[in-house]
């Protein structure tokens, strides 16, 4: 078998979703266009799911990763104790094996004696600082195992997977947008205009909210509850246990609770917690909140950021200023340019409408200003889907399919979308406003014939990972960025315990 190109991956934590997974993997490409993965055992993964995905205790962490380079090399097949030492310590990441013996073609069983990857691991340690060993430094987590010579279109979200904000400045501006509409369309007091700006400490991903009782919640793998808070305030363990030590997992699927599933959903739950306090502490200053019961207040809070999503509030500031709320990712286009040497079909497809989707990766490819937008950006991708109204999208046959004109952005119909051959739509333009499944796919059939050679990476595990998955058969990769801290925590036991032996 011909040697790989590995491909390093730029989004800040990508999961191979099926279920749970525990390897890290390098991503390569041979000439032939061809693929493998290999990779090292990780606690990283079983970590996250032993503590859960959040916690109102754990920050949220982004991180940038360092891409731009490749290497030729394969990582071996290593004893389980041994895996994540010769990964982390006894060689730098994303560097060749310099030993011949440690070097092995994908599918071979050679295992590496445990002895010499600790000294090797102890020797590279005594070199350089530990801190570099330390840190997530991009590797992605497989949860079984993935032949990408059958992946013949690998496709992109933008929102939070090509694109990831900046949470201090970006959801701050739900927040300010949101409690000003509460505060001039909803008949909220304008004293919660002075309540503390949004926190991307305070939530992560993975938690609920109880409605009707005005309390957010994480439970753990069992369904226990264990930690809640009513608004602001931790409830004592008593309270929540009398609450919800009896509930059952089918309690939770009903339409009390809302999952924080989504990270533009984080800064929902924080007014939320705000506004829940706020109301019990003021029902006699203003009466007007005596016809707010907290689910009320949570149709509110979810409305307002909606309305700041839809007139302009947020998106019309990013565009303003795109740096100020998008982080810098330049290998993002190295990434998508490797994709397509490959021989693979690229393709974008998200839910911003079209205005916004240029501005945003105009700025991925470095031009900012307004200014310098161009349409070059559209060379990386050979079908372009805005407004494409996911899960929708992956479920409804009927939907429309409109052709994008990126000039002016007007739209206009494409009746024939799967009639007329692909090629002669594709030669009129690449880009197109919602749609279904069968439009993506009609247009890719020169090389895609079933679901199952697509790849498709996003940031939503239901809109984005298991619709794909369960309705149309498509590989899918999760980014997931609060992860990055969970794999900080592994890497840094791994070396407490690589010290300790030595």
């Amino acid at each position: 078998m011909r040697r790989v190109e590995v491909l390093h991956c730029t989004l800040p934590l990508l999961l191979l979703a099926a279920s749970l997974g525990r390897i890290p993997f390098s991503l390569g490409f041979s000439a032939g266009g061809s693929a493998t993965m290999v990779g090292s055992a990780s606690r990283g993964m079983r970590i996250a799911a032993r503590r859960g995905l959040a916690s109102p205790f754990l920050p949220r962490q982004s991180r940038s990763i360092i891409f731009g380079h490749s290497m030729v090399g394969y990582a071996p097949r290593l004893p389980p104790m041994s895996r994540s030492l010769s990964d982390d310590l006894g060689r730098r990441r994303w560097t060749p094996w310099p030993n011949p013996k440690t070097s092995m073609k994908a599918g071979d069983s050679t295992q590496v004696e445990t002895s010499q990857l600790l000294r090797a691991g102890t020797e590279a340690a005594e070199d350089s600082s530990l801190e570099d060993y330390q840190k997530y430094q991009g590797e992605i987590f497989c949860n079984r195992a993935l032949n990408m010579k059958r992946i013949r279109a690998v496709g992109f979200d933008m929102d939070y997977t090509l694109a990831q904000y900046i949470p201090e400045t970006f959801e701050i501006l739900a927040h300010r947008g949101a409690m000003q509409k509460l505060v001039n369309h909803m008949d909220y007091p304008a004293e919660i205009l002075d309540l503390p700006d949004y926190d991307p400490t305070v939530y992560q991903r993975g938690l609920m909210i109880d409605k009707h009782r005005g309390n957010v919640i994480k439970m753990d793998r069992h369904m226990y509850v264990k930690v809640a808070f009513h608004g602001t305030q931790p409830m004592p363990k008593e309270e929540r246990v009398k609450v919800y030590g009896q509930m059952k997992q089918k309690d939770f699927s009903s339409g009390a609770y809302a999952n924080i599933d989504t990270l533009f959903s984080l800064p929902d739950a924080f007014m939320f917690s705000q506004l829940v306090t706020f109301v019990d502490k003021n029902l006699d200053k203003y009466p007007q909140l005596r016809n707010k019961p907290y689910e009320q207040i949570y149709k509110d809070v979810r409305r307002s950021v909606d309305l700041c999503h839809r007139d302009g509030v947020i998106k019309d500031r990013v565009s303003e200023d795109p740096g100020k709320y998008i982080e810098s990712e330049p290998g993002i286009v190295d990434l998508l340019k490797r994709l397509k040497l490959s021989g693979r079909k690229v393709f974008l497809l998200t839910n911003s409408l079209w205005d916004y989707t240029n501005t945003v990766m105009n700025h991925i490819c470095g031009n900012s200003r307004k200014e310098d937008l161009t349409l070059d950006w559209l060379d990386l991708f050979d079908v372009v889907i805005v407004g494409a109204c996911k899960p929708a999208f992956l479920e409804d046959p009927n939907l429309a399919l409109f052709r994008v004109h990126p000039e002016d952005g007007r739209l206009s119909n494409m009746d024939n979308a799967l009639f007329d051959p692909p090629s002669k739509s594709l030669a009129e333009g690449k880009v197109f406003q919602g749609g279904n499944w069968n439009h993506l796919h009609y247009l890719m059939q020169d090389v895609v014939s079933s679901g199952e050679q697509i790849m498709y990476v996003g940031d939503h595990m239901f809109s984005d990972v298991i619709r794909g998955k369960r309705s149309l058969g498509w590989r899918t990769a999760l980014v997931v960025p609060e992860l990055a801290a969970e794999v900080d925590v592994s890497l840094r036991e791994a070396v407490s315990a690589l010290v300790s032996v030595y």
